[in-house]
């Protein structure tokens, strides 16, 4: 059986053509097509420098392609970054997929006929194998009624499946239906660490720090979403404290005329910060004339047209050349910022009998 590779590249790191995909191993056997970044790519470069690889480029790419070549899926627990990637060996005919512990980057997958397809968009798989584009019943009530529609491998659309965050699946290039996918990475909540609130404050902006330096590193010009809250202010003010030198670029959604506007807190970041700030204002007209577009953007329904805000501060740093984007999607989810956290985190406490620590924890949320 035949296999076919095809890649649209961003470029971020070695802006060179020695950075195009599908990247070939030197002797030819492996191929790697790679949506995504490894931050920590230095790091396994040097120490796979250390065993004597030879790179010939300075993307994180060949990095990623020499430690799947030494390592295999063990290399997957290594990786920091966000990434979906296909593996291509020519030798044992296999094609190894993999996406991120937490589904950043994704990776759709359709089988048509016995002809195994995948996509880092829905919308290249409905090119590709012109299915019947049939809603799935579940995944939509799923999203209707709670407000989820990509926690599993199904997707809205009747044979496109995707594959699960922190897993990867091994094809037989022989047999591409008989592959199963695996987890590689897991949280473990059973050994809780035993420390104080302040050393757990230390620790956390040390990781923090870290993350953003890791973050930055770029051949492009980086910029950062700052909405004047905790989380993106934060990135920005570790931005400037790991780049005090760096021409920082920041992009604002500031409404004219809404009480809810942000942009007297967004200001003070800048002023404190010495960044170049962009304002994004828009009207409804503007949502109209765009909707199409954004609905092609997104592939997927979605549950606030304030989304389009978001694509909006993009759209805008592309405007400005700014390729890489920093911002603070996902912190509040992590420090459980919306109330719905902390009604999943009372339910869960209720079902295990937990009732002392519930009462406890209620009566210092009534504190706040």
């Amino acid at each position: 059986m035949r296999v076919a590779l095809a890649h649209r590249r961003l470029s971020i790191l070695d802006l060179s053509a020695r950075g195009r995909q599908p990247m070939v191993s030197q002797d030819g056997r492996y191929a790697l097509c790679f949506n995504g970044e490894i931050y920590n790519y230095r790091e396994l470069r040097t120490e796979l420098e250390g065993k004597g690889t030879v790179f010939q480029t300075g993307t994180d790419t060949e990095v990623l392609l020499e430690l799947l070549i030494r390592e295999g899926t063990a290399a997957l627990q290594r990786l920091r970054g966000m990434f979906a990637f296909a593996l291509l060996d020519t030798v044992r005919r296999k094609v190894l997929l993999a996406r991120d512990p937490f589904g950043i980057k994704p990776l759709y997958t359709a089988q048509v006929g016995g002809v195994f397809f995948f996509a880092s968009e829905m919308r290249s798989l409905l090119i590709l194998t012109s299915p019947a584009r049939d809603l799935n019943p579940q995944v939509v009530y799923n999203f209707l009624r709670f407000g989820v529609g990509d926690d599993g491998t199904q997707t809205f659309l009747r044979g496109v499946e995707q594959i699960t965050p922190a897993h990867f699946l091994e094809l037989s290039c022989d047999d591409p239906t008989a592959g199963r996918s695996e987890r590689y990475w897991g949280v473990s909540l059973r050994e809780p660490r035993r420390i104080s609130f302040d050393d757990a404050a230390v620790e956390l902006r040390e990781r923090f720090q870290q993350s953003i330096r890791l973050h930055l590193r770029s051949d492009v010009p980086v910029g950062a979403a700052l909405s004047g809250g905790i989380d993106s202010s934060a990135i920005v003010g570790c931005m400037r404290d790991a780049e005090p030198s760096a021409d920082l670029h920041t992009f604002t959604y500031a409404p004219q005329g809404f009480e809810l506007n942000e942009e007297k807190w967004a200001r003070q970041v800048v002023a404190r910060t010495g960044v170049t700030q962009h304002l994004v204002d828009f009207g409804a007209g503007e949502l109209a004339a765009d909707l199409d577009r954004l609905l092609a953007c997104q592939q997927e329904p979605f549950g606030s047209t304030s989304i389009y805000a978001q694509y909006r501060i993009f759209r805008c740093a592309k405007e400005h050349g700014v390729t890489v984007m920093l911002d603070g999607q996902g912190g509040d989810e992590i420090l459980a910022g919306y109330s719905i956290y902390f009604a999943a985190r009372l339910a869960g406490m209720a079902r295990r009998g937990e009732w002392a620590a519930l009462l406890q924890l209620w009566r210092k949320r009534n504190m706040v």
